[in-house]
């Protein structure tokens, strides 16, 4: 029998217990056909003929300027490939690569069928055994085991990303005989700061460059493979050492209703001066709040950070 317990507070990674928790903030996009694998090849930051069936990406899709136009994981489904994004960007993702398709025998659309749901916190490998044989881990960071699909995340705590049809999310969440917390996306968007996965919300759409959100140290680029959308930029900043921010996490105390894309300064001497923006924002308990930003380099751990329309101080999270 179900023991379901509904919780609507955030935790830090540490704080988690058995949890499961609704991606309902993020989608599915599913592409198919003879020139998918050329199609993506020419689109996304990482080289798509590397990537293997055992294993899921990091990577994003950027503008002709070299702008990211959206964060995704990305890994083999089906006949084709499948990524899951940010829902908030997620038409607009599509429509931009329906406009370089138009010559690709490809199919491109968003899975209105399948719920993506995430399990993490206290012997969650021991709980997701008695629903699937097998497991992923380090070696194989994505299984497809009879109708569901898991992917697997080592940061900031051993995670899962499920990929259920409705009919099997159903029968998943009605024989669960264990008692579990039940939270929604803001859960996974915290986990997701933590562990420094960049969120790009339609706020933050074709703002930063690659580096600047830190997807060369996530590896989430490659400089070998040929020609794609934003190439000659990325590859620029790159080899000419051009990148002049980083993605970082801060903490404050107190639970502060920040903007996306708000101004961030730090205190230099006796002046507050503009460093960066804020990326992403999770109140978590107990009252503290974690912002994922876009900094100028270099920054230090000491240094004290704050945003305009608070007086709240901010300091650096090591991750």
């Amino acid at each position: 029998m179900s023991t379901l317990t509904l919780q609507n507070i955030v935790f830090l990674s540490n704080e988690l217990s058995l949890t499961m928790i609704i991606l309902d903030e993020w989608s599915m996009v599913y592409i198919e056909g003879i020139d998918a694998k050329n199609f993506l090849q020419n689109q996304l930051t990482i080289d798509i003929n590397m990537l293997k069936t055992t294993h899921h990406r990091f990577c994003s899709h950027c503008n002709f300027n070299g702008k990211v136009l959206s964060t995704m994981h990305i890994f083999k489904y089906d006949q084709g490939y499948a990524y899951v994004q940010r829902k908030s960007v997620s038409n607009m993702q599509i429509t931009e690569l329906k406009k370089y398709s138009l010559f690709s025998k490809v199919k491109i659309k968003q899975l209105n069928d399948v719920v993506l749901v995430g399990m993490t916190g206290l012997n969650v490998r021991s709980f997701l055994s008695g629903f699937s044989k097998i497991i992923p881990d380090e070696k194989t960071t994505i299984i497809h085991n009879e109708g569901m699909t898991i992917l697997w995340f080592s940061q900031p705590l051993e995670r899962f990303l499920l990929v259920l049809s409705i009919s099997d999310f159903l029968s998943f969440k009605n024989n669960i005989d264990k008692n579990i917390s039940l939270n929604n996306s803001k859960q996974w968007l915290s986990l997701d700061i933590e562990a420094g996965f960049p969120i790009i919300d339609q706020e933050c759409v074709n703002k930063f460059t690659p580096q600047a959100i830190n997807l060369d140290k996530l590896k989430a680029i490659s400089f070998q493979k040929g020609c794609y959308y934003g190439q000659e930029t990325i590859a620029r900043i790159f080899f000419k050492n051009l990148n002049k921010y980083n993605l970082y996490c801060l903490c404050g105390k107190g639970y502060i209703s920040i903007k996306i894309g708000s101004i961030i300064k730090v205190k230099r001497q006796n002046e507050w001066c503009k460093v960066g923006f804020v990326l992403s924002v999770s109140n978590v308990f107990f009252e503290k709040t974690l912002i994922q930003a876009v900094l100028k380099k270099p920054v230090s751990s000491n240094s004290m950070f704050r945003i305009d329309e608070f007086k709240n101080l901010f300091f650096i999270k090591t991750i």
